[in-house]
């Protein structure tokens, strides 16, 4: 199993460069990593539990059982919580070149840059509770945003130092806000709101919610207003830098593919293709190239970034060894 894992790690790489990384932004794009030995660790014990999960004859389900129960037992609860968990890599794509911050522990997530790229928004547990901080690139501090008994999980800056988050309340999620000088104030009710984005100009916060008609639909809101409206089916939407566009994840034929739109709904259509699975966009500063995790299917823990130019709609991989989620640019 762990060769399968190692496989699955390999740079795709590129006979014909569609284009070159000397030309993407050298703002580095934050995600989620993983090493070859946590993510190969976490394939093994899926395949160990689909396998025990699979009906058979009595004798050879036992032995499945037993693999499984060896393997659990050869690793905690807090070790496999760990591998999960990854750390902040920081890519700087012309270079080619992964660092890890040394401020953001262990499981922090990232959730967003601020516009001059010099404050990475993220999320990371402090007694027991998620929170928001963020991360001051020119000297490393790292500030706590949120705090309380509620749980922030997941965040996006705005305009003029706004700021909106996920709150959890047990199952339930929704949006809040807090603009400069004002108290904070829930936006949305709920049940399962997340993934916020804003514009540009600040008009619209784009979200995920729940679609009445099963999965997940893209509902906008003003922050400062009370115009409210929908996008339709799909998921983490983001908008461009100008604001003209949005790309977007959304469930097809063929599983989760990204799509692109007008920032105000109209004209969608599909954008660029992979044999993957294509979920969390983010645009580059200058809105030439969108980063994206790939994985086969939504079991797997290998997951691959690329970066697909906006205007021809061709990939590259961004490579490095172990796995990588998440990313914001």
């Amino acid at each position: 199993m762990r060769r399968t894992a190692a496989l699955l790690l390999l740079p795709l790489g590129c006979t014909t460069p569609s284009f070159d990384f000397a030309a993407v932004p050298d703002a580095p794009i934050a995600f989620v990593y993983r090493t070859v030995e946590e993510t190969e660790r976490m394939v093994d014990e899926v395949q160990a539990q689909d396998k025990a999960a699979l009906p058979g004859p009595e004798d050879e389900f036992d032995v499945e059982i037993e693999g499984l129960e060896t393997l659990s037992g050869l690793r905690t609860e807090a070790d496999r919580v760990r591998d999960q968990q990854g750390r902040v890599g920081l890519f700087h794509t012309p270079e080619r070149r992964l660092e890890f911050p040394e401020a953001l522990n262990r499981g922090a997530r990232p959730l967003d840059w601020s516009a001059d790229h010099t404050r990475l928004l993220f999320s990371s547990t402090q007694r027991g509770l998620p929170h928001l901080f963020e991360w001051i690139v020119n000297t490393g501090e790292v500030r706590q945003l949120t705090t309380g008994f509620a749980s922030e999980i997941d965040g996006c800056y705005g305009p003029d130092g706004a700021i909106a988050w996920v709150q959890l309340d047990g199952s339930v999620t929704r949006l809040w806000l807090r603009l400069p000088g004002e108290a904070p104030r829930q936006l949305t009710d709920g049940p399962a709101d997340s993934q916020p984005a804003w514009s540009p100009d600040g008009t619209r916060l784009v979200y995920t919610s729940d679609d009445p008609r099963g999965g997940t639909a893209m509902r906008w809101l003003d922050p400062r207003g009370d115009a409210r409206g929908s996008y339709g089916r799909g998921r983490s939407a983001i908008f461009s830098p100008d604001g003209q566009w949005i790309v977007y994840s959304v469930r097809t034929a063929g599983g989760w593919k990204l799509q692109r739109m007008r920032g105000d709904g109209t004209g969608k259509r599909s954008f660029g293709s992979s044999g993957f699975q294509e979920n969390n966009p983010a645009f580059s500063p200058d809105g030439r190239f969108v980063v994206f995790s790939a994985t086969k299917d939504d079991r797997t823990p290998v997951s691959r970034l690329f970066v697909r130019s906006f205007e021809a709609m061709t990939d590259r991989q961004l490579e490095f060894s172990g796995s990588g989620r998440l990313p914001v640019w």
